[in-house]
């Protein structure tokens, strides 16, 4: 189970990253609850509960942003063992990750926007095309990328800005190993 922290980025990416992983043995359901951090958690706890109930992991996708509950919120998630795919500032760094190694220091969404702007268009809805511009390899790309940002469990720090632990959720859709 995944849910995510907004209106359409996050899901349109995962719902096409499911769609062409796709596993027989893995069923792999998103949703969408907009909301702060906290807000986001919450739904997961009380709709999904922690691992061991309907689905084996419950993962949020979260954006640092300017939350002030993320702290609660990764507090209550390790309580309910709900696994966390935090991105610093935003999802948005992610999807920055299949085309080039970003390393700086970033702003926040329309910072990064612009910097996506290169690699093709960036929708004003935020709607994403995953087999358009993130398909093929380039998620392997991302991933490795990510994990050079941070220490795992750290993302949400404003020291680790940029970060992202979406490679960690990548690798539980698609089976491969860290």
């Amino acid at each position: 189970m995944v849910v995510c922290g907004s209106e359409s980025t996050e899901y349109d990416y995962l719902s096409g990253f499911k769609a062409h992983f796709k596993r027989r043995n893995l069923s792999v359901k998103v949703a969408k609850k907009p909301g702060s951090p906290l807000q986001v958690v919450n739904y997961a706890a009380e709709r999904w509960g922690g691992a061991g109930d309907e689905f084996d992991q419950v993962w949020c996708v979260l954006d640092v942003d300017e939350y002030t509950d993320l702290e609660r919120a990764v507090r209550r998630a390790r309580q309910r063992r709900i696994e966390l795919a935090v991105s610093n500032p935003c999802f948005e760094l992610w999807l920055l990750l299949h085309h080039t190694d970003h390393q700086s220091w970033t702003q926040d969404y329309d910072a990064l926007k612009k910097l996506l702007g290169k690699y093709g268009d960036v929708p004003a809805d935020k709607s994403v095309d995953f087999a358009r511009h993130y398909g093929g390899n380039l998620w392997k790309d991302a991933v490795r990328r990510a994990r050079s940002l941070a220490e795992e469990g750290t993302e949400h720090l404003p020291e680790s800005n940029p970060a992202t632990r979406m490679w960690r959720l990548a690798l539980a859709i698609t089976g491969e190993e860290a």
